[in-house]
């Protein structure tokens, strides 16, 4: 598999989803922090099907 720019901004865009938790847990916003969480889950799915491909060789 060929990375490309989509790949490491899909790490950047993670990075900045759990930054966001974060701040929401310390501001105690209850919709913030379910958005952000769910966001989290699906965002560090896909960069395991990242890790997976790119490593795999497919």
């Amino acid at each position: 598999m060929k990375v490309v720019l989509f790949d490491f901004l899909m790490f950047i865009f993670t990075i900045f989803i759990a930054w966001g938790c974060i701040n929401s847990f310390k501001a105690k916003n209850k919709f913030a922090i379910g958005f952000g969480i769910i966001s989290l889950l699906v965002f560090l799915f896909a960069d395991g099907l990242i890790i997976y491909y790119a490593t795999k060789g497919a």
